[in-house]
């Protein structure tokens, strides 16, 4: 029975069957992602050991998905093994030259004469990578005119490396042995099998590739999410359409930003549901049900309706991260609260981002306020040392109230509401925490993050001004420990025996910020030989230890000495009531506005 034109054409081939036609990887599709110690190897091993346990028997390899244009075949799924498989038959070539045997057949398999449209015939290659600057390598792999060149594209590096593993795996398990190499060919040429889909219309194709990956078989959710939205245009729109993906995942690729977290982020943060978890109350996404939810959720997501505005908003929202990711707001502007987290939180944590991108069309007074008091939270919570997991959940379950936020007062309500409350449940952990506080309890760039608050704070208040200041000029100024690292004779006899000195001098209370030339200058010294340091500091927090300014009344410099002690000698008892000192400072800086 003749196959009609809207009917599924499906062939069982071997390598050699395969390569009697001519395939396309078109360019709307990934590049050429295989690992050579992985996932080459890994097939090539397995074939050695199916061939090595019964040359007789076959090996199935899977599926492969085309569709039929003008004679040649355009994969729309198996293009990384199917590549795999080309790039093997070039390394067989190579080594069968070396052993001086007759190339004439794996040579056709190869490459070959064609017809085209013209009736004219035309040397072609039967297999074609049409995605960046690939074509030309793949023809130099053929020929085998390359070696290891620089500046060489990710997928052109992968496909060297592939090659060059085929070669030496090749020759590893023949030694030599013509009989052997010529016996494994074979193999591979007739004994592989895998079974060929031809889809009569590329929509068909595409709904046959996520049919055969979203089980988890091959590509991740960005992968699949890139054929779903392909399955909406049509085929003279590729081009536009692969233009704006591109621009959309080199937005996240460039900043070296993970794809799948960015898309979990931005489901909790544009489509704001309980829903999304239904078996708890949570707005979460796991990055395995990102695919299965943007499926099932079409008339949420509008992609089928207009494809080219889903990817304008994942664009707009990876920039947006991005932004966010580097202490800038959604228009790129620096925004010193987001830089303060990162100075808190570190450079890789993002959990924060799920309520920004719910926020980044606030105007700046209402993005600015939810920031300030999100460095709170985050200050209780990190300084508390609470569990990562609680952020996301956190922070997507406030999602579904935030969507709703439209002006200054509802946002308000939202921080009083929900922000405010989870702090409150800290004060009484976090005055216990501060009390006991040493540079051992955190990592090292947040007692820095601690200081320099402490210290920006005071120098505002005595400045008497409304600009805070970046703090990335208070990070470069280094930890002084008041009492020294190295304790002397005459310091030991002067503490209490229960009193351990590792703990003592890293109490934050024996802490503070000093230029460095200063810090350079008082080395190990004691706290009476260390002051005339500490009174040249720009600090003012660092200048009241020895001594506090005395300018009239009533202004914005007694107002700060009314937070903060001078001290005339050091020891234990001093540490602690400065330790407390800071405790009355930093509930003034960090509370709700």
């Amino acid at each position: 029975m003749s196959q009609t034109k809207d009917q599924y054409q499906f062939d069982s081939l071997t390598v050699e069957k395969c390569f009697e036609s001519f395939y396309v990887v078109p360019d709307y599709q990934r590049e050429y992602v295989w690992k050579a110690e992985n996932h080459v190897t890994k097939l090539l091993q397995d074939i050695y050991d199916a061939f090595t346990n019964d040359s007789s028997k076959e090996y199935f390899l899977g599926t492969t998905v085309v569709i039929e244009d003008k004679g040649i075949y355009e994969l729309i799924d198996g293009q990384q093994r199917t590549t795999t498989l080309y790039l093997i038959l070039c390394a067989f070539k190579e080594i069968y030259k070396l052993h001086g045997l007759s190339t004439q057949v794996l040579d056709r398999k190869i490459a070959d004469i064609m017809l085209d449209e013209q009736g004219n015939e035309v040397h072609q290659y039967r297999l074609v990578l049409q995605y960046e600057n690939t074509t030309d390598y793949l023809q130099k792999i053929v020929k085998n005119e390359i070696g290891p060149e620089e500046n060489l594209t990710n997928s052109n590096f992968r496909l060297f490396e592939a090659y060059e593993t085929a070669k030496t795996f090749i020759n590893d398990q023949t030694h030599n042995d013509v009989n052997e190499l010529k016996s494994f060919f074979m193999y591979f040429f007739k004994k592989l099998k895998f079974i060929q889909i031809q889809a009569p219309y590329i929509s068909e194709a595409l709904k046959i590739f996520e049919t055969i990956n979203a089980r988890g078989a091959g590509l991740n959710s960005v992968d699949l999410l890139k054929n779903l939205i392909f399955r909406q245009v049509k085929r003279e729109e590729f081009d536009k359409l692969k233009s704006k993906w591109k621009e959309f995942i080199a937005i996240l690729e460039d900043a070296d930003e993970k794809p799948l977290r960015f898309l979990r982020y931005f489901i909790v943060s544009n489509y704001p549901s309980l829903h999304n978890n239904p078996t708890k109350q949570e707005n979460t996404m796991r990055e395995d049900d990102i695919y299965n939810w943007i499926s099932q959720n079409a008339d949420k997501c509008k992609y089928n309706e207009n494809p080219f505005a889903f990817i304008e908003l994942l664009t707009e929202n990876a920039k947006c991260y991005v932004n966010f990711t580097n202490g800038r707001d959604a228009q790129g502007n620096n925004n010193q609260h987001l830089v303060n987290i990162i100075y808190l939180a570190g450079s890789a944590f993002r959990q924060h981002i799920i309520l920004l991108l719910t926020a980044r069309k606030f105007p700046q007074d209402m993005f600015n306020y939810l920031v300030k008091n999100l460095e709170t939270y985050l200050f209780y919570f990190l300084f508390t040392k609470e569990q990562a997991k609680i952020y996301e959940k956190q922070f997507g379950l406030w999602n579904t109230y935030l969507k709703d936020v439209t002006n200054m007062e509802q946002l308000t309500d939202f921080v009083q509401n929900r922000i405010k409350p989870e702090i409150d449940k800290k004060e009484t952990e976090f005055k216990a925490r501060f009390y006991s506080f040493s540079e051992c309890d955190l990592q090292l760039y947040r007692v820095r993050y601690i200081l320099a608050k402490l210290s920006m704070y005071i120098d505002m208040m005595h400045n008497g001004s409304q600009i805070t200041p970046d703090i990335s000029k208070y990070a470069k100024y280094e930890i002084e420990h008041i009492l020294p690292k190295t304790p002397t004779p005459q310091i030991l006899a002067t503490l209490p025996e229960d009193v351990q000195y590792s703990q003592l001098k890293s109490m934050l209370g024996n802490l503070t910020l000093l230029e460095q030339p200063l810090n350079g200058s008082i080395h190990n010294n004691l706290f009476e030989e260390k002051k005339p340091a500490f009174a040249s500091s720009n600090l003012y927090l660092t200048r009241s230890l020895v001594k506090l300014d005395n300018v009239g009344v009533n202004n914005a410099v007694t107002r700060t000495n009314q937070l903060l002690l001078e001290f005339d000698h050091w020891d234990d008892k001093t540490i602690a009531e400065r330790q407390e000192m800071l405790y009355k400072i930093a509930l003034k800086i960090w509370k709700i506005s």
